[in-house]
């Protein structure tokens, strides 16, 4: 265990969590969101791919996935209620500002299914999942969206959870 003077764990870890976050944000402004949609993505313990909207549409009730959150209200699925701090607010702000200048043009016909267009569920899945992910960086929690974060660099949308599981398209 570190142990550091009064004061000075408190003076630093600001700097680092903001480091952090810009680093975030600018991973997150190379996104290429959905640019790999029912491209294969290999199998493994913890992701379930799928390649179509209308194969996930059928397998997410089958399979006791539940949709990825996409509201504020709703509740995260890895670490469940987290508080919102006002120190994050700017970087919300950024986040949110980028990522709806990224994913609000986007028309990719894999987004729909028949009647179904979830190029907003899309979009908004995104954006939860940058929130949280800054939050488990300024609360210092386990990484628990980083895994969900690097599958959007890969170009491809996790749509879905279950227990030690993502759906992804």
């Amino acid at each position: 265990m570190h142990i550091h003077p009064p004061g000075m764990a408190r003076r630093y870890r600001p700097t680092i969590v903001c480091m952090e976050a810009t680093d975030l944000l600018q991973r997150i402004d190379g996104i290429r969101f959905f640019s790999r949609l029912g491209e294969a993505l290999p199998a493994t313990s913890d992701v379930v791919p799928v390649a179509s909207l209308a194969q996930a549409l059928q397998a997410i009730d089958a399979d006791g996935f539940g949709w990825m959150p996409t509201t504020l209200d709703d509740p995260d699925p890895f670490h469940g209620v987290l508080p919102r701090p006002p120190k994050l607010a700017e970087h919300r702000r950024e986040l949110h500002r980028s990522l709806m200048r990224m994913l609000s043009a986007l028309d990719l016909p894999a987004l729909r299914c028949g009647a179904h267009d979830l190029h907003l569920v899309a979009r908004d899945a995104a954006m939860f999942a940058g929130r949280q992910r800054l939050l488990e960086i300024h609360l210092g929690l386990p990484a628990h969206w980083e895994p969900v974060i690097a599958l959007y660099e890969q170009g491809h949308w996790p749509l879905a959870h279950a227990p030690g599981r993502l759906m992804v398209l």
